[in-house]
């Protein structure tokens, strides 16, 4: 998925032209729904802000990935409740009959993707406790039954975002066929392993085999 948040270096807003929609975009509905369908299940490398690039820099793929995705902007998932009631924020041009729109189809969307994934890769995105206590919402809802692999690894998740996490996966229901989990490389000290070795002694992840925790 390719997005183009910002205008380009060298094209200001108020150089364009009359009648452009010089909105900013995540404030549009449209636009804003469609960064949220991408935000669902994509892996993270998959998911790029052509908005980051700078004029005149020349780029390697992993130097656009990096520059692309760990200062993309790309947010976690929402669970459609959540993204219901953002979505009144947002300017539609016909907002009367699109708003019960596109609820809909990120609600059937939502529940398509992640009903059916059975691996998700969020790394490298920057995510911190916020994000992660953000996702861990989604997985505690039960919405990824089938999921096997969780790829967190080389973000800034905490303690108090691996608490979030343990706490999700404690949820019954919640990630039954869960055998990987990847948090290497995040900033979790003691206190996050301490409440996710809890979490899992009670019954968490139960099928779960790897578990990759540090804070390098």
């Amino acid at each position: 998925v390719l997005r183009l948040t910002s205008f380009p270096d060298g094209h200001k807003a108020e150089d364009q032209a009359e009648g452009t929609n010089v909105a900013k975009y995540l404030d549009r509905g449209w636009c804003a729904t469609e960064n949220a369908w991408a935000s669902l299940t994509k892996s993270g490398h998959l998911s790029l802000d052509l908005g980051k690039m700078r004029d005149g820099k020349e780029y390697s793929f992993d130097g656009l990935r990096l520059d692309c995705t760990q200062t993309g902007g790309r947010r976690p998932p929402l669970l459609p409740s959540a993204f219901a009631a953002e979505l009144e924020t947002k300017s539609f041009t016909n907002g009367k009959d699109d708003k019960p729109l596109v609820k809909r189809l990120y609600e059937a969307a939502f529940e398509e993707q992640f009903g059916k994934a059975t691996e998700l890769h969020y790394n490298d995105l920057g995510w911190g406790d916020a994000e992660a206590a953000q996702l861990a919402e989604v997985l505690a809802s039960g919405a990824a039954p089938r999921l096997e692999t969780l790829g967190l690894h080389a973000n800034k998740i905490g303690d108090e975002g691996c608490k979030a996490l343990a706490a999700a996966l404690g949820k019954e229901g919640a990630a039954p066929r869960l055998e990987t989990l990847y948090l290497n490389r995040n900033k979790i000290g003691d206190e996050g392993c301490k409440a996710l070795a809890a979490a899992l002694k009670e019954g968490a992840a139960p099928s779960l085999k790897t578990l990759g925790v540090d804070n390098k």
